[in-house]
């Protein structure tokens, strides 16, 4: 691996932070510089990952696994202007992890320079953004790749390879479906609002309709939706915490009750904003149809208010000749204190119309103490190679984050507008 290459953040909170130490782990000494509107949480997020009391559980599935990471990485280099840090410490690779509104504008300053890009989903929030993002990208002659995290598990890659080898004949249909275990964790920071995030379709539903084409390996032509919200937001200030509200042993969002009732651990400070504030105006269930080439179907639908041990997130793929039973969430356990998952499987079952009576094939795939169902370290190598002029087919290109953006979008303009939407995907 090159010791020589340079990697720089847009956006160092605990996804950029995330990504830099990864980056780390796999290329030590790497990381350059990284800017943002201040260093308060980067500083806070390194300080957990070097033992000296910060937090880390704000990087969720994206902390690396276990690794030394160099005291000084602490110090990195920080500018609240990104156009001076490309000009000033000419990195060889960008990470952009601010938020999403902003993802567009800081693609254009990277173009600028020639560097590499590792883009944070979704691509952008809005139809233009992201069909700019594209026109920028689609024939960019260096490394520019989409996190969707999802892929690279060696449970997404199993199923992957038994869909595309035929092993259930050819695909149908699809019907997959998110039941968020931790969704209220979306509406107590700054993804709760449209201005930040644009819709909880794009900042979850990007992952799972992008595994769905990259499963199928075919074109989404049209989408109709429905959405609406039905458990959070209402008439709280925008700012109080349950640790502040007179409704904290009553409320049966309550954090403390949670950890009274159900031994739930504390979220980090950050995560302790009330669901019921004012200022949430993004749909919290949707419902989507998708028509793909050829007339194959899928039905997708994500709510964020299932119970802890309600958690699904999968699907049936449906094929002439069997079907294939895909799921994330199999048995798993969190620790009482961290919420570190101690246990966790995802499962393949394919049943086929010839087999005998009782006779399938089942998969348990193990991902205990490992990010994003076991494909964070393996998408972080697969970057590796990228970088480095190698192949690998894990990590997303622009193209397939444009998809299921673009997917996304149409799916909230049919809820605006109760029509099914075509898709114009330029390709």
């Amino acid at each position: 691996m090159d010791p020589k290459l340079k990697v720089a953040c847009i956006g160092a909170g605990a996804a950029g932070t995330s990504h830099m130490v990864r980056m780390e782990k796999n290329l030590p000494g790497c990381c350059v510089a990284f800017s943002d509107l201040n260093r308060a949480a980067f500083d806070r997020n390194v300080a957990g990952y070097l033992g000296s009391g910060g937090d880390t559980s704000r990087g969720g599935d994206l902390k690396s696994s276990s690794f030394a990471l160099r005291p000084e990485f602490r110090n990195l280099p920080y500018y609240q202007d990104p156009e001076e840090m490309l000009r000033k410490e000419k990195p060889d690779v960008v990470i952009i992890a601010s938020y999403c509104s902003h993802h567009a504008a800081a693609v254009e300053i990277c173009t600028r320079h020639g560097v590499n890009i590792v883009l944070e989903k979704p691509i952008a929030i809005t139809e233009p953004d992201v069909r700019k993002v594209w026109a920028l990208l689609r024939n960019y002659p260096k490394v520019a790749t989409v996190n969707l995290s999802l892929r690279g598990s060696p449970v997404s890659e199993s199923a992957r390879r038994h869909i595309q080898n035929g092993d259930i004949g050819r695909i149908v249909s699809v019907q997959f479906v998110n039941n968020v275990h931790y969704g209220d964790n979306y509406f107590r920071g700054w993804m709760r609002t449209h201005k930040h995030v644009g819709s909880l379709l794009l900042q979850k539903a990007t992952h799972d309709l992008d595994l769905i084409n990259y499963f199928i390996g075919l074109i989404p032509e049209s989408v109709a939706a429905f959405g609406s919200r039905q458990v959070y937001g209402g008439n709280k200030p925008n700012d109080l915490t349950c640790d502040a509200c007179d409704e904290k042993r009553t409320c049966f969002m309550s954090i403390y009750r949670r950890k009274v009732d159900a031994s739930k651990p504390f979220p980090p400070p950050g995560k302790r904003l009330c669901v019921f504030a004012k200022e949430i105006d993004i749909n919290d269930n949707e419902v989507l149809a998708i028509r793909y080439q050829g007339g194959v179907t899928a039905s997708y639908s994500q709510t964020f208010n299932a119970p802890h041990h309600g958690g699904q997130r999968g699907g049936y793929f449906i094929g002439t000749e069997g079907i294939l039973d895909f799921r994330y969430y199999g048995d798993f356990e969190e620790h009482p204190d961290t919420g570190a998952y101690v246990k966790g499987t995802s499962t393949i079952k394919i049943t086929r119309f010839n087999d005998r009576p009782g006779s399938s094939l089942t998969e348990v795939h193990d991902w205990a103490n490992v990010g994003h169902f076991g494909s964070s370290e393996h998408l972080g190598e697969g970057l590796i190679k990228l970088l480095q002029g190698g192949q690998s087919p894990i990590n997303a290109p622009i193209r397939d984050g444009y998809i299921s953006a673009m997917m996304c979008l149409a799916a909230d303009r049919s809820i605006n507008t109760g029509n099914v939407v075509k898709l114009d995907l330029d390709l």
